[in-house]
């Protein structure tokens, strides 16, 4: 099986990726979609509804090279042409097994899997950050 796609079941199982564009579209607007996945077979409407969801949100939108029905059977259903993914890490190691796996570098698979490690990056040096000085309670 394909890397990438177990890393779709992953992420199925620990409850961080939301399915169908309506979901997707949920996660998107609360701001919490690190990642936005389309099927190869989607259709331009698909497409063109998701691009505008994303539009003033920073979630890249990556097209699989794997159909609904492929992507629907790794995510444990019949069909799935949308999907969004909330959690940076998991995010950022499909887009890594994507770059990697992928035979063309035109797809952009490269620059969303550097994009990603960079975001994951700045968020651990913030949470390991010396904190500012902190009040004392009278």
């Amino acid at each position: 099986m394909n890397k990438a796609l177990q890393y779709l079941g992953l992420a199925r199982k620990s409850g961080s990726i939301e399915l169908g564009e309506e979901n997707a579209k949920a996660l998107i607007k609360a701001g919490k979609a690190r990642l936005v996945l389309l099927a190869a077979d989607a259709s331009e409407g698909v497409t063109k509804r998701v691009n505008g969801y994303v539009y003033g949100f920073r979630a890249p939108v990556l097209r699989l090279p794997f159909d609904a029905s492929e992507l629907g059977g790794a995510l444990g259903r019949a069909k799935c042409s949308a999907a969004a993914i909330s959690d940076l890490g998991l995010a950022a190691a499909l887009t890594a097994a994507l770059a990697e796996e992928s035979d063309s570098g035109d797809e952009g698979y490269a620059e969303a899997a550097r994009e990603l490690a960079e975001k994951q990056a700045r968020i651990a040096a913030r949470k390991t950050a010396k904190p500012g000085k902190r009040r004392k309670s009278e």
